[in-house]
């Protein structure tokens, strides 16, 4: 068994190299160069963390103070993603010229 590893093993890598050159072409023809796009942008403004209200636990989940915290944590939380989206669709704004190439 020992002796025939070896040959076992040039064979599979013989075929393996000529099956990879039957896919690539064996760089009969030179790669393509790499893409690179750089695209200079300026900062756009975005939004900061806010800083969301906590809620008491010692308190019903739907007490007046609770309600009251959950419905400051809703607006400042819709009121940041409007701001990211802001963000993002200014640095779109900035490399859409670029995506028509």
């Amino acid at each position: 068994m020992p002796r025939a590893m070896q040959p076992l093993l040039a064979s599979t890598a013989l075929g393996s190299m000529l099956a990879l050159c039957g896919l690539t072409g064996c760089a009969s023809r030179p790669a393509p160069p790499p893409s690179v796009l750089v695209v200079a942008t300026q900062p756009c403004p975005a939004p900061v963390r806010p800083v969301l209200p906590m809620l008491d636990g010692t308190l019903p989940f739907d007490a007046p103070p609770n309600v009251a915290a959950l419905l400051k944590r809703d607006d400042a939380l819709r009121g940041y993603a409007k701001g990211l989206e802001a963000a993002v669709d200014c640095y779109r704004a900035q490399t859409a010229p670029m995506e028509n190439r």
